[in-house]
């Protein structure tokens, strides 16, 4: 048994102890703290990324991703609240902060994170493995090396609510060849979207009436699944809108500077 493996199994076992049924991300592997609680984001902002993740402990073996290879985000715990919809995102801080901005490298609108649920949830068990997986491409200008992954959703039928778990990933290099030089994949990456925030404290709330979100910027990976409506007049309230991250409205500034085929160029981050 890999350590991989063997980690998600003690992970399972510690679910055990009686934590809420909430949907949680079973793949890729969480950091394993993420897995000892399992309540929606703080919706003051107090748990502010990760559920408030203070560990990041990267001594086990990360998930490991390579450049242009198909991946999969699958879920468990029977609390789905109807599915939802869900986006996968990255930053390269190995230790998130309040002030990290998350690139979106795929959005899924409707039937996440389960399928075709007839009933709200899919039974009251925090151990059971939701049904079906979610395929995705690992965008081939993501940077390589160390980072962190994350998984947020918001379901159809709940409160007002958020989810999220991280995880450690290592990006490797191209399955084929690539002519794109490094420097204009990495401004790519930084030109990627960033997820959309909700219920967390930003001033936007979803309505959670029955309509999945729809999001602003899903990013050039969406898969729509029309099993429940789209529905902006019940979506959301408050002021919700693009960019709208609590990274952007503590005012936090970075500056990335590389040197590319034109020359240097910097990138800055608001």
């Amino acid at each position: 048994m890999s350590q991989l493996v063997a980690r998600a199994v003690a992970l399972l076992a510690l679910l055990s102890a009686g934590i809420h049924a909430h949907a949680m991300m079973q793949h890729p592997v969480p950091f394993p703290s993420q897995l000892l609680k399992n309540d929606p984001v703080a919706t003051d902002g107090s748990d502010w990324p990760c559920k408030g993740e203070t560990n990041y402990d990267w001594s086990g073996v990360a998930n490991i991703w390579k450049r242009g290879s198909t991946e999969y985000l699958q879920a468990m715990g029977g609390a789905t609240h109807g599915g939802g919809s869900c986006q996968i995102s990255v930053t390269q801080d190995l230790k998130p902060t309040r002030h990290s901005q998350w690139r979106v490298i795929h959005s899924i609108e409707g039937g996440c994170p389960i399928r075709n649920l007839t009933e709200v949830n899919y039974g009251d068990s925090s151990s059971v493995v939701l049904p079906g997986a979610y395929n995705f491409t690992v965008p081939t200008w993501l940077p390589i090396g160390p980072a962190v992954m994350a998984w947020t959703w918001y379901g159809r039928w709940s409160g007002p609510e958020m989810f999220m778990n991280c995880a450690p990933v290592v990006v490797m290099g191209y399955e084929g060849n690539a002519d794109v030089p490094e420097a204009e994949q990495t401004a790519k990456f930084y030109r990627a979207p960033l997820v959309f925030e909700a219920n967390n404290g930003n001033g936007c709330w979803t309505q959670n009436k029955g309509s999945c979100v729809k999001f602003f910027e899903p990013g050039e990976s969406l898969v729509v699944n029309e099993e429940c409506s789209l529905d902006e007049s019940i979506m959301f309230t408050g002021e919700c809108g693009p960019g709208r991250t609590l990274a952007n409205l503590s005012g936090w500034w970075r500056v990335f500077s590389f040197r590319g085929i034109r020359g240097e160029v910097q990138i800055f981050e608001i």
